[in-house]
């Protein structure tokens, strides 16, 4: 994960937000579970430490954002998008036409079409998801 950050720093485009404290997150997992959202994977927790989402090459990450609207948050993505394997899979981030998902069944992130719910790819880490989605 170091070598992605370090890698995203070097990155013009690629707008970062402020880090998370413990309790956002706690937080925002609870919320998630009671809305019956898989919950948030490990990897991408440490991603959250780093930057509160990320933004750019017309892909967003979703991050924690309870009171700005505006930015992805990821409560407020998945309660729009509704996944049918919700329980199991927790969407972490959008481009223009493909979602970023963890499935916790498969313990896999996956690139899955916005249209029809189709996995595209699967990728056991989180760096190469990342990579596919920002298009990097």
């Amino acid at each position: 994960m170091q070598n992605f950050i370090n890698k995203i720093n070097q990155i013009s485009g690629i707008v970062t937000d402020s880090s998370l404290t413990p309790a956002q997150i706690i937080r925002c997992q609870k919320q998630l579970k009671q809305n019956n959202i898989a919950p948030v994977p490990d990897e991408y927790l440490q991603l959250l430490r780093f930057s509160n989402g990320l933004r750019g090459n017309g892909s967003l990450l979703a991050g924690i954002y309870p009171e700005n609207p505006e930015l992805p948050d990821l409560l407020r993505l998945n309660l729009r998008v509704r996944h049918p394997l919700c329980r199991d899979l927790i969407i972490l981030g959008v481009n223009e036409m493909d979602y970023l998902g963890y499935n916790h069944k498969w313990q896999v992130y996956q690139i899955i079409d916005k249209d029809d719910f189709e996995v595209l790819e699967e990728y056991h880490e989180l760096t190469a998801a990342l990579n596919d989605i920002l298009k990097i």
